[in-house]
């Protein structure tokens, strides 16, 4: 089969397309052949490498995956589509799961096959095409997750980094179909219109504006009920900062890098809560796919490339030029 593999860290000039053997069933385990896989910041993370995490090369990247089942099983029938429900128990301790193509024994989505536990499937949702069913099961589970964890109601206020990116644009979608006023970051004009175009209700541009500033004039100096912060060093002092009195803080990233200083004074004098969001449940998958079919939710797809041209999709993201997901067309 066709696949892009990684024998090392590095760049995206580590990315190989080639030829290599077809995944083996085996017991317990199911083989999808892939259609679309799209491309997440995990991805990035384990093609660059991270301290103390390791990877068994040769690896395959790819935790979104959508495509057809090519065998029988249960309630399953040849030819059926699914996706994946991405998170594998986890063999390290203290670590609640990893995710397939990460971290992980398991071989990702960027091929034509991967093979995966069964109980890991889930039906395609009819509602949704085949490339936006496969945006769906990190980025948009994680906002989901955050969103419900948030605690948020009807007419709170949130404010969400980087509006432009998968986590981002899907925060902003959600939240907005739940009532929630939604203040938004972004780096330049024209991602403050595409903002625009999904709903948030107040813009900064951060390369205009002072985040903080701006946060506490336009809430009347109250702060926001909860922040989504998926960036990391640079954005945890200043989302601590724009919280209000018992606000929450909900963390999934850490693109900027993974150790920020923060003000613990700030912290506890607001009684605040910093919380955890590693992707999200099986059940949680299936409720935002009936959520975002009841509220007419579609994702927003930024682009979509060949799986040989992968070194360009991973350059993209990098650069963050991209509005929402970014795809593999297997």
């Amino acid at each position: 089969m066709k696949a892009v593999v990684i024998r090392k860290h590095g760049g995206p000039e580590v990315l190989s397309y080639e030829n290599i053997q077809d995944p083996k069933p085996k017991k317990g385990q199911v083989i999808i052949k892939v259609n679309y896989c799209a491309v997440n910041h995990l991805d990035i993370w384990v093609r660059n490498g991270l301290s103390g995490r390791k990877v068994s090369f040769p690896h395959i990247l790819g935790c979104d995956v959508c495509g057809t089942l090519t065998h029988d099983f249960g309630n399953f029938k040849k030819g059926e589509k699914v996706v994946v429900y991405p998170a594998i128990k986890s063999k390290t301790p203290r670590v609640s799961f990893t995710i397939i193509g990460g971290f992980g024994e398991y071989k990702g989505g960027y091929a034509e096959f991967i093979q995966v536990p069964r109980e890991n499937i889930i039906k395609k949702p009819v509602w949704f095409s085949d490339a936006e069913a496969s945006t769906l099961n990190v980025s948009y589970l994680i906002a989901w997750n955050m969103l419900e964890r948030s605690n948020c109601k009807k007419g709170n206020t949130i404010l969400i980094w980087g509006a432009n990116s998968g986590v981002g644009s899907a925060a902003i979608l959600l939240a907005k179909a739940k009532g929630i006023n939604v203040i938004t970051v972004v780096s330049d004009s024209k991602k403050a219109r595409l903002a625009k175009k999904l709903g948030a209700d107040f813009i900064i541009n951060r390369n205009k504006s002072d985040v903080i500033t701006e946060v506490l004039r336009h809430t009347k100096n109250d702060g926001v009920d909860a922040v989504i912060d998926h960036v990391g060093a640079k954005t945890w002092p200043v989302s601590i900062e724009t919280l209000k009195v018992g606000g929450r803080m909900l963390a999934c990233g850490t693109t900027t890098g993974a150790e920020a200083r923060i003000n613990i004074r700030t912290f506890y004098s607001k009684e605040a809560q910093i919380i955890g969001a590693y992707l999200g449940s099986k059940s949680q998958l299936v409720s935002l796919y009936r959520f975002m079919k009841l509220k007419k939710i579609r994702p927003i797809i930024d682009s979509a490339f060949n799986l040989k041209d992968v070194r360009m999709a991973h350059k993209k993201m990098e650069s963050s030029n991209q509005f929402g997901k970014i795809i593999l067309k297997i």
